[in-house]
């Protein structure tokens, strides 16, 4: 959608004392396109550059199109055009890339697939303060690794840049002159965006002398240190720009007790009045209309203000019918839920979008939603009223949602003013859960079976007092397994019990419930490991070492129709012992001394636990014949394989068994089909008195063998039976021989199914870390022998686990030192990571001469 520039003069502080134009996000695919970044200085967005073919002569006319464009609040893209030589014809003036919203949740900037462009050319671009970068797969681009991205970067922790298969730097031209060979060189700089232009480069005024705390920000002549957040000075007092938001002629990382103006400003309440524009106490910010879901309202004032307007029936299909539903309290009408697509996770958008619900004036409407267990999505929600129902009738109707399992969250009431309730056709919810609901209703003293049947709810789960509880506990856990041990299975319940369910999730934290995101059709973050044995031992693998999770167990049962018993545990939480790391991701180096080298270093995708230090060694480094020729500007570990390894780590939807056929979802069919057979027809086996299953017993082989001995004598004679007399003593001293037989029998029984529950206790064992030798000099038969390992002496440079960076000084000029890198972790024996190496060469005495020049 194409938003006209808006122009604005801030004279609210001397530093922005000129007039700014502020365009919303911008989709050019054409040339004609480029006419909208003419007028704009702020890009309040996005701005995406996708194919579009510029003919070869209108490359000189592009400078035409040059646009005054100086931020931008989200991300830039360049995808496959054609044509386009340079982005310096169109950015010449950009000096910022926030990185508020990323492309695809990573990206800040992107230029990809761009098979004529020569250069990026972003000549006066100073930071890029949130998000990724990545170049890749442009075969004519040089330049890219002249230039000090670590330099762009906000956060070098946390961001990361990508420069891949674009064209080799020992075939592009250097910074300062044509030749790849150093000796022929002129107006020689390391870092430049194109052979013409160096990049800019703002440095503190001081770096060496600093507190410790101040980092590679630097320090100021006095000794404070520069603040991070305004890019072109030191201190955040009157910075002409800030890395975030600026109030009041300060640098600030967010808006407090202020309006958020344009994604970069925080201005009052009077200020926001006197642009012109409307401030919202949702969010606060400071707009020039109102968003979709409000409308604007005039106070006796005069002033405008936007109200939350939801109003009418919303029926929510996809995500993408949640955004009008954004920040509204009170549902002026209706809502109908009727989920579509079951591969959509949709469990998470529900719950950020309904999170402010708290009263439905009409109906609410949830059917052939398969994805839905729960409607603890409405978690504050407090009132349905009903002044609309569905026939006139219902205020609450749920039918045919296959997965569903529980309504509220516990100690969660919905009051339902007006109106009944009309559960059907939802085969895991159980009826007394239904029936729960009965005291909030109102305006109707009982529901009744047509409104809510025992027959079309329930009826394939077990529920009621069949349901009992499991008590899992951690028997042993390690780095990456947990063994869990459930208490033992009664015999009647061994008698229906094929093994157990284990779900489990990671949880920062302790607040988990059973249904939190939980996607009836697997699609969200819980992981599923299915035990199809009666063991009540069961071993987790495949985790994450010093992560706590979350976890709760369920039977498996068949279900006879005498006996029906299913178990569930509450939510428990263990966390995974800390391990090894793995290698620094990553390691650069630049040097604008002849003797000394600036190391940066990303930390290991899996820290494994609290990285506390890093060892840094160094060497020099004589090239080898396959080695000479290749640029080390910017150098790449020289253990490549080990840092792109990747973990295939077991996904939620794939874990446990996923039905193949899509047809298995189609509810209304299959719960149709079953519960019209349970309406119709009857149970003989109803209509019989229920027999004893032991009668009179004879003796312990009798009992044993499960039938009743018949008696060995003649036939009774056709004529009616004497009256039995009354039992001797003998008869009571075999009936009590009986209970005692039987009792051995029943304690004998439950000690076969008890060891049966621990028969493979030795085949469940967990693999731990090996312990460290007693002997620091053990051989290796030694170790062998008794299990054990050496600890490993760390040699190098020793660096606190929060930095990531570190001078090398005290080197020879235009030399090769080969560096390693190594991330620790305490508490786990050899627990430093295999070491990451980097080739890095000092730079001449010549260069060092001129850059101190300029």
């Amino acid at each position: 959608m194409r938003q006209l520039p808006l122009l604005f003069c801030f004279t609210l502080w001397p530093v922005l004392a000129r007039c700014d134009t502020i365009c919303g996000s911008l989709e050019i695919n054409k040339v004609a396109d480029f006419q909208k970044l003419q007028n704009c200085t702020h890009v309040i967005g996005h701005v995406r550059i996708a194919n579009v073919d510029l003919p070869s002569e209108s490359n000189a006319s592009l400078e035409l199109l040059s646009s005054n464009v100086s931020e931008i609040s989200d991300y830039l893209m360049v995808y496959r055009c054609t044509g386009l030589l340079t982005l310096e014809a169109i950015f010449p003036k950009l000096r910022i890339i926030r990185g508020q919203a990323l492309l695809f949740d990573q990206y800040a900037l992107v230029v990809h697939e761009n098979r004529n462009l020569r250069e990026l050319g972003l000549v006066e671009l100073l930071r890029i303060q949130n998000g990724l970068i990545r170049i890749e797969t442009n075969p004519m681009l040089c330049f890219v690794e002249t230039v000090d991205w670590m330099h762009l970067l906000s956060n070098a922790t946390q961001q990361h840049f990508s420069l891949k298969h674009n064209k080799p730097s020992s075939h592009c031209p250097v910074c300062g002159g044509l030749a790849a060979d150093y000796a022929f060189r002129q107006n020689i700089s390391d870092f430049c965006w194109n052979m013409n232009t160096a990049q800019i480069r703002l440095t503190p005024p001081r770096l060496k002398g600093c507190p410790t705390a101040c980092g590679l920000h630097g320090c100021d002549n006095v000794g404070n240190c520069c603040k991070g957040s305004c890019v072109t000075g030191c201190s955040d007092q009157n910075c002409t720009l800030c890395g975030n938001y600026q109030s009041k002629g300060k640098c600030v990382d967010q808006c407090v007790i202020s309006y958020e103006l344009h994604k970069r400003q925080c201005i009052s309440y009077k200020e926001c009045r006197q642009l012109g524009m409307i401030p919202l106490t949702r969010g606060y910010r400071c707009v020039d209309k109102c968003p979709p879901n409000q409308k604007e309202v005039s106070d006796p004032n005069g002033l405008i203000t936007c109200q939350v307007e939801c109003k009418g029936v919303y029926h929510v299909r996809s995500g993408a019918d949640l955004e009008p539903l954004q920040d509204c309290v009170t549902i002026n009408g209706s809502l109908i839920i009727e989920l579509t697509d079951i591969k959509e996770k949709i469990v998470a958008p529900l719950e950020k979008a309904l999170a402010s619900v708290k009263e439905i004036t009409g109906y609410l409407k949830v059917l052939h939603s398969a994805q839905l267990m729960s409607l603890s999505f409405l978690q504050n929600l407090d009132v349905i009223r009903g002044d609309q129902l569905i026939e006139n009738k219902y205020a609450l109707f749920v039918v045919n949602n296959h997965h569903l399992e529980n309504i509220w969250t516990p100690n969660h009431q919905v009051l339902v003013q007006r109106g009944s309730i009309f559960f059907h056709l939802n085969p895991r919810l159980c009826h007394e859960k239904i029936l729960q609901l009965e005291p909030s209703l109102k305006s109707v003293q009982h529901i009744s079976v047509a409104e809510v049947s025992p027959n079309s709810n329930g009826e394939r789960v077990i529920c009621g007092d069949a349901v009992r509880t499991l008590k899992p506990v951690v028997d042993d856990i390690s780095a990456t397994a947990v063994r869990i041990l459930l208490d033992y299975m009664d015999w009647e319940g061994m008698e229906t019990l094929i093994g157990y369910s284990y779900y489990y999730k990671e949880a920062p934290q302790r607040n988990v419930t059973m249904y939190d995101g939980r996607h009836g059709c697997g699609h969200d973050n819980w992981l599923m490991d299915v035990s199809a044995t009666k063991s009540r031992r069961h071993v987790i693998s495949g985790l994450k070492p010093y992560t706590q999770y979350a976890f709760f167990v369920k039977t498996l049962t068949r279900t006879d129709y005498h006996m029906q018993i299913d178990a569930y545990s509450q939510i428990r939480y263990f966390q995974t012992l800390p391990d090894k790391p793995s290698p620094v991701a990553r390691i650069y180096g630049s040097s604008e001394l002849s003797t000394q080298i600036l190391l940066h270093w990303w930390p290991p995708r899996r820290p494994n636990g609290i990285i506390s230090k890093y060892y840094v060694t160094f060497e020099p480094h004589n090239l080898t014949n396959a080695e000479k020729g290749k640029n080390y500007l910017n150098p790449r570990p020289a253990n490549v394989s080990l840092l792109d390894c990747q973990c295939d780590d077991v996904t939620p939807y794939d874990s446990g068994p996923q039905p193949n056929d899509e047809d298995y979802y189609n509810k209304e069919q299959i719960t149709y089909e079953d519960a019209l057979p349970n309406l119709i027809y009857v149970s003989r086996r109803q209509e019989q008195p229920k027999k004893d299953k032991f009668e009179k017993v004879i003796d312990f082989d009798d009992l044993r063998a499960g039938m009743k001995q018949e008696p060995t004598t003649t036939p009774a004679p056709t004529t009616p039976a004497p009256t039995r007399p009354a039992p001797s003593n003998l008869t009571n001293v075999q009936e009590k021989m009986a209970a005692v037989r039987y009792d051995i029998y029943r304690n004998l029984i439950e000690q076969r199914q008890r060891a049966a529950q621990d028969l493979d206790i030795c085949s469940l064992q967990i693999p731990h870390a090996m312990k460290k030798c007693q002997d620091d000099h053990a051989t290796v038969s030694q170790r062998l022998e008794e299990k054990c390992t050496i600890e490993e002496e760390m040699t190098g440079i020793q660096v606190p686990g929060n930095q990531h960076y570190f001078y090398l000084n005290e080197l020879q000029p235009e030399s090769f030192y080969r560096v390693t890198v190594r991330a620790c972790v305490d508490d786990v024996l050899n627990g430093c990571s295999n070491p990451t190496e980097a080739l890095v060469k000092t730079t001449s005495v010549r260069v060092e001469q001129l850059m101190k020049s300029t």
